[in-house]
């Protein structure tokens, strides 16, 4: 009966009938509820608690990270939405040496679940040229040593950016319950973060002042004067920072600024 839900429901993927055929009934039913709390998740509070929810089920209790990966020219950005103990360090480190243009999770092909240690052990995705062989030797060493060598990932492709779902962990890649529940529900958590997501994930050009102009401008309704008399600075900062976003965002006019930061997906 399961079985029967589960190919016809709407979140039906590729590799299904295969994972049908190892996931127990137990996953599947499981996996079930999981879907129908991700229908109602609207805001970004809910999904935070979902993802906290989610987290403490696990075994490991594993640091989770929803990321946007986005490719501005010949600029590239990997921005957090949600980080749930994500090693700080790995990160500075990771965006320091721009680890991005070499690591082979975050270069895979989007619409599937990665599990980090098959993947970089496969030869197929190591670069070709000289320098980038060498960078990607000191990518995979560091990796080891910040033990992040184990976990799960699944890549969500948008018109302009991508949307990163990672777990780190022995568990998530060597538990046969958990990897296979994750495979089938990381599809479903990237749709839903687009959703809850969308507005702060745009908003992540602007700087903490700036996002607080823009809230008490597009949520709160008040003028630009009104705003410096909140925040207690000049209306020409005001002004100043409208600026900045706009070019930020190629936007002509407050209200296309406006427009384009809070559309939802």
């Amino acid at each position: 009966m399961l079985e029967g839900w589960w190919k016809g429901s709407v979140f039906m993927m590729p590799e299904v009938d295969r994972m049908l055929r190892e996931i127990s009934a137990g996953a599947l039913a499981h996996l079930a509820l999981l879907q129908r709390n991700l229908l109602m998740l609207q805001e970004e509070d809910d999904f935070r608690a979902f993802l906290l929810g989610l987290q403490a089920a696990l075994p490991g209790w594993p640091p989770i990270l929803l990321a946007r990966f986005e490719v501005d020219g010949d600029q590239k950005r990997l921005l957090a939405g949600i980080d749930l103990g994500w090693p700080a360090g790995w990160r500075e480190v990771y965006e320091k040496h721009r680890w991005y243009e070499v690591d082979p999770v975050i270069r895979s092909p989007a619409g599937e679940a990665i599990v980090w240690s098959a993947r970089l052990a496969d030869p197929g995705y190591a670069p070709r040229g000289r320098n980038e062989r060498r960078r990607y030797r000191h990518f995979l060493e560091e990796c080891q040593r910040w033990n992040m060598g184990k976990g799960l990932t699944y890549i969500a492709e948008r018109n302009d950016y991508r949307v990163l779902i990672s777990l780190i962990g022995t568990e998530v890649e060597d538990d046969t319950y958990t990897r296979q529940l994750l495979s089938l529900l990381l599809p479903s958590l990237a749709d839903a973060a687009g959703r809850a997501l969308a507005q702060n994930i745009r908003m992540a050009k602007f700087s903490p002042r700036q996002k607080t102009i823009f809230d008490l401008i597009a949520r709160e309704g008040l003028s630009q004067e009104a705003v410096a008399e909140r925040l207690g600075i000049s209306v020409a900062t005001v002004k100043n920072q409208i600026r900045y976003m706009r070019e930020a965002y190629g936007a002509r006019t407050l209200a296309q600024l406006v427009h384009i930061v809070s559309a939802r997906e």
